[in-house]
């Protein structure tokens, strides 16, 4: 299974591989000066633009796989979420670079994503997935904790964020069995939730 392949939706969301048609939604957004805060530092230049080229050139370099969040409901544009650093031979990827629109933050959109992605992973055969989030990153720290993701540790100063600072990375993962029964665990929350 390719991580571009279509099918990855639920009763709210639909993801679709990111692409130039996203471009306009996403710029009208105004993204503010949060996600600064919480993206690395990318050799393009800190820019909204620049993020977007980066996500829509990884497929082809094999660097990764953006998805727009798309809401099935309206076909509305409410984020976007990235697949990094795949690798098959080790059967490894990371989620990361994950934004919603405001209204979508804080509620069960972010279940409905990594849901999906989750399932993917598992389609694509990995063996683990991995989040490597700033300790600035409170409430996506406390998500993960809640799901029971595993915590590894801390990468002290390891990322250079897109307004300058420097931030503690901490290093998240599930493996091997963990992946299908945290699937099971998204699966019988959004069951409960709609």
């Amino acid at each position: 299974m390719n991580l571009d392949a279509p099918g990855l939706e639920t009763s709210l969301i639909r993801l679709e591989p990111l692409a130039e048609r996203h471009r306009a939604d996403l710029l009208s957004r105004g993204v503010g000066d949060e996600l600064w805060r919480l993206m690395p530092t990318i050799p393009a230049g800190n820019t909204l633009a620049a993020y977007f080229d980066h996500i829509l050139r990884m497929p082809a370099l094999g660097t990764g796989q953006g998805y727009a969040v798309i809401l099935r409901e309206t076909g509305a544009f409410i984020g976007f979420a990235v697949f990094l650093a795949p690798n098959k031979p080790h059967r490894r990827l990371r989620i990361g670079y994950t934004w919603l629109d405001k209204p979508w933050r804080g509620g069960t959109t972010s279940s409905h994503i990594h849901y999906l992605l989750l399932r993917r992973a598992i389609e694509w055969r990995a063996r683990r997935v991995e989040w490597m989030m700033s300790t600035r990153s409170e409430r996506g720290v406390a998500l993960l904790e809640r799901w029971g993701v595993q915590r590894e540790g801390v990468l002290r100063q390891y990322s250079r964020m897109a307004d300058g600072s420097w931030a503690d990375v901490i290093v998240f993962s599930v493996v091997g069995d963990e992946l299908a029964e945290m699937v099971a665990r998204l699966e019988k929350e959004l069951a409960e939730d709609g």
